[in-house]
């Protein structure tokens, strides 16, 4: 009996052993699912790009601090002033007798000469945020615009002002009369310098040049319109007579020869005269050709400043009315020999064009 059980218990053992059913608590063998197809990706369209004009090359300009010095050294062996072909002496002495100019209201002004723009700066300028509103602050926190702002904040309007091929010596009368008018054509022939030809229709706001610097006057314009482009502002019709002045008065050597020593010194050719103008030697600025009326004539430089020094100890000369000449007056003015030059009131081509 006894070991009939035992058998029994036994064969129960060996059956659990076997092919027992999977109880809810064990784990099967994880089974790997097929792989999820991978959610496709966007297709990623590429944004335009966006090109950006390069900046316009512009020329290595000196700064205001600088240009008049460099000036004076390119004209060193060719002074004689531009509007009125007057010698002047290395201390910016106009010497009157040499091109028959005479006084029309001021004679301090009329004995000295100055550095002028061609293209005044409001032609350049009058256009910008700088000049047309008061952008700029002085240290009392008050705020102003104008040439002075556009000087401080516009590095384009500082390379223009500073461009050395729109800066020519004038008669300092001139220059103040000439003013910002723009260049055109005066009806009638008031010669109020002598046998300077220019004339300035102030009521009008126009300047005549003389007729043998009018192409040089186109070439300045033409220049500047060429390396500057849509940042200088000049009425269409302008252009018509600059394209005639420019044909009728073609370039001369010195304008060549001074172009080549500019384009040396601010590392851009002048597109308008690049073609046949002569480079200056070793760097050196005004070495290629000297007219014959240029020369310095160290005779006369000697009894210009002589007489400027006996000048400062005479009492001051009356000026002459500008609607009335003085005859008298202008003949002493001639002779340097009674006027006192008296410090000039700043005219509008020293730094401000």
């Amino acid at each position: 009996m006894f070991e009939a059980k035992v058998v029994a218990v036994l064969a129960l053992a060996i059956g659990a052993c076997g092919s027992a059913p999977a109880t809810p608590d064990e784990k099967a063998p994880a089974v790997k699912a097929p792989a999820a197809a991978k959610a496709a990706k966007p297709e990623i369209v590429a944004a335009p790009q966006v090109v950006t004009p390069p900046a316009r090359k512009l020329p290595k300009t000196l700064g205001l601090d600088g240009v008049e010095e460099k000036a004076a050294e390119i004209h060193a062996t060719h002074r004689v002033s531009f509007f009125c072909g007057c010698s002047y002496t290395a201390q910016m002495r106009n010497i009157r007798q040499s091109c028959g100019y005479k006084t029309r209201a001021d004679d301090s002004l009329a004995h000295d000469i100055v550095w002028t723009r061609v293209v005044p700066p409001d032609a350049f300028g009058a256009h910008r945020t700088c000049w047309t509103t008061e952008a700029c602050r002085r240290d009392d926190g008050s705020s102003f615009g104008g040439i002075e702002c556009c000087r401080r904040q516009d590095p384009v309007f500082a390379v223009m002002e500073a461009d050395l091929n729109n800066i020519v010596p004038a008669i300092a009368e001139v220059a103040k009369d000439r003013s910002d008018y723009p260049f055109g054509e005066v009806k009638g022939e008031e010669r109020l310098y002598g046998a300077c030809d220019i004339e300035v229709d102030g009521a009008g706001g126009w300047v005549e040049p003389p007729a043998r610097v009018r192409g040089d006057i186109a070439r300045i314009y033409l220049y500047m319109r060429a390396v500057y482009g849509d940042e200088l502002e000049v009425p269409a019709e302008q252009w018509a007579t600059f394209e005639a002045w420019n044909l009728e008065d073609p370039a001369d050597a010195w304008e060549r020869e001074r172009a080549a020593a500019i384009g040396v010194i601010q590392a851009m050719p002048n597109p308008v005269l690049a073609s046949g103008a002569p480079a200056p030697s070793d760097g050196q600025v005004g070495a290629a050709s000297n007219p014959p009326e240029a020369k310095p004539d160290a005779k006369v430089d000697a009894k210009v400043d002589a007489d400027a020094k006996a000048d400062a100890k005479k009492p001051d000369a009356k000026k002459p009315d500008a609607k009335k000449p003085d005859a008298k007056a202008d003949a002493k003015a001639d002779a340097d020999a009674k006027t006192d030059p008296k410090s000039p009131e700043p005219p509008a081509g020293t730094k401000a064009g």
